[in-house]
């Protein structure tokens, strides 16, 4: 898929986990008392993803040659010109029997290395991991400022399915009717920097005016930018890419990057929490310069992007 294709498609791609979450939300929020034991339930709709997605092999695996994979037939065509048709000269597809056959540690390690070895996917790596630490030191703050102000667990857990169900709506209507609009006028770094620049506004918003409302204006303002317009655009920086890449690399940097992003933004966020005496508008600030930093991230990387996209089309 081509950042083209992809500005076009991503937003209908990612209605299906819209409307989940909205469904998710409005069970949770008829369904509150059941506290813990709602776990259940979301067990066994991942259950179900899980085996959703066996079906999804299936069908690729049977796809005709028109079909197949880019990087085979860019292996074959590269074969060719060097005239080697040997097949061991060939590289395997991520998704071919021997590559599955792989631990997925060794994955994991050889997507590492592909991450080390390109520029491009370090600035990827790090406009993540900016992401991951921002999003979650949001995630943090929204739990602290809610669990101040309810005080029932039953309450939290309404209020918090409330607010998910209220979001939901406005992130389903953008994606179906704004994503593809604004991918295709606005292209990948106005895309990308949109969810910086409204994590930097909405800091600002919580030191000025912290209680449970402001909270949750901000957050609905940050997933519906996030989901409609950032994590469409952020998918794009993969369609540059060898699907060597793509597949090994991208597994790298969900399973490790940004792991490592939520971790560094709890440990922030306990530690700044606690120096500075639960002063939630307070904290607000010092994720600030963070949030600078991703913004530079994002319009570099962005301009990156489209330069390679051009150099592919040439």
């Amino acid at each position: 898929m081509d950042s083209e294709s992809g500005s076009r498609l991503f937003g209908f791609i990612g209605a299906g986990a819209t409307l989940g979450q909205l469904f998710g939300s409005l069970f949770a929020t008829s369904m509150a008392w059941l506290g813990p034991f709602l776990l259940l339930f979301a067990a066994l709709l991942m259950e179900l993803a899980a085996q959703s997605s066996k079906g999804i092999d299936k069908d690729v695996s049977h796809l005709p040659h028109e079909l197949s994979p880019i990087r085979k037939v860019d292996v074959d065509q590269h074969s060719e010109a060097d005239g080697r048709s040997s097949p061991a000269f060939k590289v395997s597809s991520p998704k071919s029997p021997s590559s599955r056959m792989r631990p997925q540690l060794w994955v994991i390690l050889d997507g590492f290395r592909l991450v080390l070895s390109s520029t491009y996917l370090l600035n990827v790596s790090l406009f993540l991991w900016l992401s991951a630490v921002i999003l979650s030191f949001f995630y943090f703050q929204k739990v602290t400022v809610i669990a101040m102000t309810v005080s029932s667990s039953l309450g939290r857990r309404k209020l918090f399915a409330q607010i998910n169900s209220f979001i939901a709506v406005f992130i389903l209507a953008g994606q179906l009717t704004l994503t593809g609009r604004i991918l295709t006028l606005a292209g990948v770094t106005a895309a990308i920097c949109s969810a910086p620049v409204a994590a930097f506004s909405n800091l600002v918003a919580i030191a000025v005016w912290p209680p449970w409302v402001a909270v949750a204006i901000c957050e609905t303002v940050r997933k519906v930018v996030t989901y409609v317009v950032t994590r469409p655009g952020r998918e794009l920086l993969f369609t540059v890419v060898t699907q060597e890449e793509k597949y090994k690399a991208k597994v790298c940097i969900d399973v490790i990057v940004q792991r490592l992003g939520d971790a560094t933004a709890a440990g922030m966020y306990k530690l700044l929490f606690s120096t500075l005496h639960g002063r939630t508008s307070t904290v607000s600030l010092y994720a600030l310069p963070i949030c600078l930093l991703w913004i530079f991230t994002a319009f570099h990387l962005g301009q990156r992007q489209a330069q390679l996209a051009k150099l592919q089309a040439v």
